[in-house]
């Protein structure tokens, strides 16, 4: 049985030409970015802070980047990172501004903001997590196996997922 591996999956995460490749795209989509530190320490990487983006006007931005390595036309989201220990996942504990969340096959990457990430999770969860029991409609529950532990996540259809985030950035000041 193939058993994963945080280490082994850190390191994949910090492959210097995947790592180029990311960079030269924070560049090109954040305007005024000055410099990139690439946090190497795991306890802040545990905390779910991969890089901090420097801007000239003095703002930082927190990164957590998450590469999966094939296209299954979803995003997964991770609910429990030890279900053993009721340790829940970064969906829930993810202390950066931003995940980026990239299909290398397919070179697509997704700019998901943390905040209102979390505001679709906690509104659209009971249906996602219902639709997830079917298996038949792109939603469906992931359990990965690691030496000692296992993580549960759920796959969430890219655009319902996308939408969810875009209907949390439009509120009415009345309600």
């Amino acid at each position: 049985m193939k058993y994963n591996d945080f280490d082994i999956d850190l390191k994949y995460s910090l492959e210097a030409r995947e790592n180029e490749l990311f960079d030269t795209f924070y560049y090109r989509v954040f305007s005024n970015l000055r410099d990139i530190e690439l946090v190497m320490d795991k306890e802040r990487q545990r905390k779910g802070i991969d890089k901090i983006l420097y801007f000239n006007n003095g703002k930082q931005v927190s990164i957590d980047e998450k590469k999966r390595r094939k296209d299954y036309g979803d995003i997964l989201l991770e609910l429990w990172s030890v279900w053993e220990e009721k340790k829940k996942g970064w969906l829930l504990t993810a202390q950066c501004d931003y995940i980026v969340y990239a299909v290398m096959p397919s070179k697509k990457v997704y700019l998901l903001p943390t905040l209102l990430l979390g505001k679709a999770w906690e509104k659209n969860k009971g249906t996602w997590v219902e639709k997830a029991k079917d298996k038949n409609n792109g939603f469906y529950i992931v359990k990965a196996l690691n030496k000692r532990y296992s993580t549960i996540s759920i796959a969430i259809p890219t655009e319902i997922l996308l939408s969810s985030i875009t209907e949390e950035m439009k509120q009415d000041l009345r309600e």
